[in-house]
């Protein structure tokens, strides 16, 4: 294990004692002997922070690559002091990031953001400055989650952010630990665009849709439509179908990131630009009434198929020509 010389404690590490009490919902407001708006000094022993780089992977990390298998799960955190120490870092020295009248609880030091890029950046770099290594999780759709590793055998992934926009401090930022470290790796060239919200393992390319009429109305049906990938079996088992198919979803339903994939995979709709696939009736956009369709105003993935001009063949596409014709109804 590699370790790092001790930090010299001022106001800015003692503090953060007071901040470990702010948990993932808040928690409640911790006292302090310190002014609500005092701004902590810089640790004298903190080494200067260069350009972060790539923040969403740390190909200079001396510690040795990650592993795509790692295994991720919430135990207890080892690296919360260091992810603490950056923050009180940047508090210190880059105070325009913050909002500093505007703390989430008295005595906390958890200020409200105002520039999310510099202050996840800012983290990164101050991590790497350490001789440790960091980088952004690029498959977080809210671009929240810092990755810091201290040794390649384990790493830990770190939630920044309030739902209120305030700096999450203490237990509560930890989300959980991967044996061995989960970064940093090569990205694959098929890999979802950074900030899509579709995590490991990513899906293969959609082959199919399975698609349907979902519900009858009096003045309409709706058909629905969900896309499928494969063949490859061992991507099934991956995500938790152990039945031995080689077709399935992207992910199982109610999977948190099944949406983000689906959109990654399907790609935007020809007519509305939406992400979901393109319907169409009788080889024509579905524009309304008077073309006897209507994409769904809040799901690209369903569309409304008005029984006044019952009839008509309803096809559903994805960007790379999978495709999938409703049965006859």
């Amino acid at each position: 294990m590699r370790l790092l010389p001790p930090v010299t404690l001022t106001v800015a590490a003692v503090v953060s004692v007071s901040a470990l009490l702010v948990g993932s919902c808040g928690g409640g407001a911790p006292s302090s002997s310190t002014p609500p708006n005092t701004v902590p000094v810089a640790t004298p022993s903190a080494p200067p922070i260069a350009s972060v780089g790539d923040p969403f992977n740390d190909a200079s990390c001396s510690l040795g690559k990650g592993d795509d298998g790692a295994v991720c799960t919430r135990t207890n955190e080892k690296l919360l002091n260091v992810y603490e120490e950056a923050l009180d870092n940047l508090i210190a020295t880059k105070p325009a990031v913050f909002d500093l009248n505007d703390e989430y609880a008295p005595g906390t030091k958890a200020y409200r953001v105002l520039d999310k890029e510099a202050y996840m950046n800012g983290i990164v770099a101050y991590v790497r400055a350490r001789g440790q290594c960091a980088e952004r999780d690029p498959d977080d759709g809210q671009q929240e989650t810092i990755r810091v590793k201290s040794e390649n055998d384990f790493s830990e992934n770190y939630d920044t952010l309030l739902a209120s926009g305030h700096m999450r401090r203490g237990g509560g930022a930890y989300r959980e630990s991967c044996l061995p470290s989960n970064f940093p790796v090569e990205r694959a060239q098929d890999a979802p665009p950074i900030g899509s919200g579709c995590g490991r393992p990513y899906p293969p390319p959609v082959s199919r849709f399975n698609c349907k009429v979902h519900i009858k109305g009096p003045e309409y049906y709706t058909l629905d439509s969900t896309p499928i990938v494969g063949h490859d079996a061992a991507y099934c088992a991956a995500i938790g179908y152990t039945d031995g198919r080689s077709l399935c979803p992207v992910r199982p339903e109610g999977a948190p990131d099944r949406k983000a994939c689906e959109d990654w995979r399907v790609g935007n709709a020809k007519d509305t630009g939406r992400p979901g696939p393109t319907w169409r009736r009788d080889g024509h956009f579905c524009t309304g009434p008077e073309s006897g369709c209507q994409n769904h105003p809040d799901n690209q993935y369903s569309v409304w198929a008005f029984t006044a001009m019952a009839g008509g063949v309803y096809t559903v596409t994805a960007e790379n020509g999978a495709d999938c014709t409703v049965p006859p109804f």
